[in-house]
């Protein structure tokens, strides 16, 4: 059973974008499985959102969010040239609908509701259903990693897919651990949302007008 539920946001992101080739379905389909598999099997993880965050716990999620925002934004316009083609990226992103008056809406999911649902599930839900596995942190972060390279995969050049799938991988072992010592989301959310806005930016410098 655990097994199945590690592995289903990956089904969800395959089903959206492979078989679909869309993101409003991909996100309808893998953030409904966010939402609903905990409310199926009544996770009590939704209350690591409840409990106080400290103020180190906090201002580490601030301070490592800006490391990765930082870090994604320098990557980005120092060596874009050699991670994606902007065309052919847009392209891509035109052919599952992640253009047109949608965009802003899709924007706005993934900088405020992805970090929390995503949160929610891997670093609440999945670690207490793998309470008692001793490498819960490890397994938890590497399915994780597992659905972003099946969105980076086309996405990049040559070996950056894989390279990416690593940094995501040790994001999600920080986030892990983060969770697991101070008993609270909040510090994994600001650092995920922060690291998703990098994203964005290079997005809309890079990609959203090339072709406008």
């Amino acid at each position: 059973m655990n097994l199945l539920l590690l592995i289903a946001p990956t089904i969800s992101i395959y089903a959206g974008l492979y078989l679909f080739q869309s993101v409003p379905v991909t996100f309808a389909l893998f953030y409904g499985c966010l939402l609903l598999i905990p409310i199926l099997f009544k996770s009590m993880g939704l209350r690591c959102l409840t409990y106080k965050a400290s103020v180190l716990n906090i201002s580490i999620g601030i301070g490592l969010g800006a490391l990765c925002l930082v870090s994604i934004i320098t990557g980005g316009v120092l060596f874009h040239n050699e991670l994606f083609d902007s065309s052919q990226l847009w392209l891509l992103l035109k052919n599952w609908g992640f253009t047109g008056e949608y965009t802003v809406l899709l924007v706005l999911v993934l900088t405020l509701v992805n970090p929390v649902l995503e949160e929610m599930y891997w670093r609440g839900f999945i670690l207490q259903k793998l309470d008692k596995i001793k490498y819960k942190v490890t397994i938890s972060s590497l399915f994780y990693s597992l659905y972003h390279f099946l969105v980076l995969l086309p996405m990049f050049k040559g070996p950056y897919p894989v390279i990416f799938f690593l940094l995501v991988f040790l994001a999600g072992m920080i986030w892990g651990r983060m969770v697991i010592k101070y008993r609270t989301l909040w510090g994994s959310i600001i650092s995920h949302s922060l690291a998703d806005i990098g994203i964005i930016m290079i997005y809309f410098k890079y990609c959203y007008d090339c072709n406008n």
